[in-house]
C-alpha cells in the first residue's frame, strides 16, 4: 500500500512530528488565545491545527474551510454543518441533534465514500444576506463554549474578502468575537498579503485581533528521515542524492513532497533503490496527469503573462524587473512585468514571499519548463 498521503489532512501515527509547532498552538488553546496562522497552501497548516487538537486533553472543535463560500448563507450553513457534526462527535444521536437543533432545519444524508451521516441546513430564510445575521450563528458557538472548552478552526479565512459585503461581515465578526472569552479562534490562511490585509491593516476590523504563527517547511533534518522510513515500508530504499532532488524539486513543501514521493512509489518496486536519476520519472507522471489543466490555465492568460511565468520559471522571482528577468521573459518594460505580475497574483498562480514571488505549486513551475511557450 502507498505510504504517501497528499491532498488531505493528515493526523495520529502519519504525521510527521513538529513539536515545536504543536506546542505553540496547544498554548493558545490553553490561554483562551485567538490566533492567526499563515502559511503556503500544503505547508500542512490544517494538519498541524488537527493534530494538536487530537491530542489536546479538553479541547473540543468546530471546523469551517471558507474556500468557495459565495455569500453570508453559506458561510453561516457551513458553521451551522460544523456545528451539528460536532455534537455527533461529542455522542449526541442523529434523533437528538434533529430533535435538539430543529430550529436549524438540519437534513441527514450518508456520505457515499466513508457510509459517516453528514447534515445539511437551509439557513436562507434566517440570514437574508445580511451580514449581522452571522452573530446568531457565532452566538450559538459563544453558548457551546461555556459547556467545554472550544476551539473554532475557520480554514482559508482569507477567502471571505471575496463575499458581499465583506467589510461589514468582517466588523460583525469582530465585535461578536470579541465578547466570547469561552472560544479560542484559530484563522488559517494561505495566501499571506490577503491575511495580513485582514490582521495587520490599521484600518480592518481584526487589526491585532489574534496572535500569529506561520508555518514553515519542516526542517530537512526531521523530514528526510521520515520520508525515507516511508519508503522502507515497501522495501524501498532512497538514496541520499535522490532524497534532495525531491526536496528541491517540491520546495521543501509538505505536500508536494508527498505526492512526488507517491509517484515514485507507483512505479518503483520492492528491493529497488531510489536514486537521483529515479525523481524526474516522478515529476513526468505528474506533469502528465496535470497537463490537462495546466494548459487551460495557461489558454486564460495573455501571451504578456505567459512569458512572465516563464521568466519566473526560469530565474526566480527575486528580481523581476531586473535586466537579467526582462531578457529571460521576452519583455521590453518593467511596468508591463509589474502588471502581469500583479494579474498572476490576483488569479492564485504565484505570490510575493520574503525571497521574491514563487509558484504556489511548484509542480506548475516544472511543467512550465518543458513546454516550448
Amino acid at each position: 500500500m502507498n505510504p504517501f498521503h497528499h491532498g488531505v489532512a493528515i493526523t495520529g501515527q502519519e504525521f510527521c512530528p513538529r513539536p515545536e509547532l504543536l506546542s505553540t498552538l496547544r498554548g493558545h488553546i490553553d490561554s483562551n488565545q485567538n490566533c492567526v496562522i499563515r502559511g503556503v497552501r500544503r505547508i500542512g497548516k490544517t494538519s498541524a491545527v488537527l493534530e494538536t487538537l487530537r491530542t489536546h486533553k479538553k479541547a473540543k472543535y468546530i471546523y469551517v474551510n471558507c474556500w468557495g463560500k459565495l455569500d453570508v448563507d453559506s458561510l453561516a450553513s457551513a458553521i451551522y454543518e460544523a456545528f451539528l457534526i460536532h455534537q455527533q462527535r461529542k455522542g449526541l444521536s442523529i434523533e437528538k441533534i434533529i430533535r435538539g437543533f430543529a430550529h436549524l432545519r438540519p437534513k441527514v444524508a450518508l456520505d457515499p465514500y466513508s457510509g459517516e451521516p453528514t447534515f445539511t441546513v437551509d439557513t436562507r430564510a434566517d440570514t437574508a444576506q445580511d451580514p449581522r445575521s452571522i452573530e446568531r450563528v457565532l452566538d450559538t458557538l459563544a453558548h457551546e463554549g461555556k459547556k467545554c472548552p472550544l476551539v473554532v478552526v475557520l480554514d482559508e479565512f482569507q477567502a471571505l474578502l471575496k463575499l458581499p459585503k465583506a467589510e461589514a461581515l468582517m466588523a460583525t465578526m469582530r465585535g461578536a468575537i470579541q465578547l466570547q472569552s469561552h472560544v479560542t479562534y484559530f484563522y488559517l490562511g494561505s495566501t499571506r498579503n490577503l491575511m495580513d490585509q485582514i490582521f495587520n491593516s490599521p484600518d480592518r476590523p481584526f487589526y491585532k485581533s489574534a496572535a500569529s504563527v506561520n508555518v514553515e517547511p519542516i526542517e530537512r533534518s526531521v523530514y528526510v528521515p521520515y520520508i525515507k522510513d516511508k519508503f522502507a515500508t515497501g522495501k524501498r530504499g532512497a538514496s541520499s542524492a535522490a532524497l534532495a532532488a525531491i526536496f528541491n524539486a517540491a520546495c521543501d513543501i509538505t505536500g508536494d513532497v508527498q505526492q512526488l514521493c507517491s509517484e515514485i512509489w507507483n512505479f518503483t518496486t520492492q528491493g529497488e533503490t531510489i536514486e537521483a536519476e529515479t525523481v524526474p520519472h516522478g515529476l513526468e507522471r505528474i506533469h502528465r496527469a496535470e497537463h490537462e489543466s495546466n494548459s487551460r490555465i495557461i489558454d486564460l492568460l495573455t501571451p504578456g503573462q505567459v512569458r512572465v511565468l516563464v521568466g519566473l520559471a526560469r530565474v526566480g522571482g527575486a528580481s523581476p524587473t531586473s535586466k537579467e528577468f526582462l531578457t529571460a521573459a521576452g519583455v521590453a518594460q518593467p511596468s508591463s512585468v509589474t502588471r502581469a505580475i500583479n494579474r498572476l497574483s490576483d488569479r492564485g498562480l504565484i505570490y510575493d514571499s520574503p525571497k521574491g514571488y514563487r509558484f504556489f505549486s511548484p509542480f506548475f513551475r516544472t511543467w512550465l519548463l518543458t513546454q516550448e511557450l
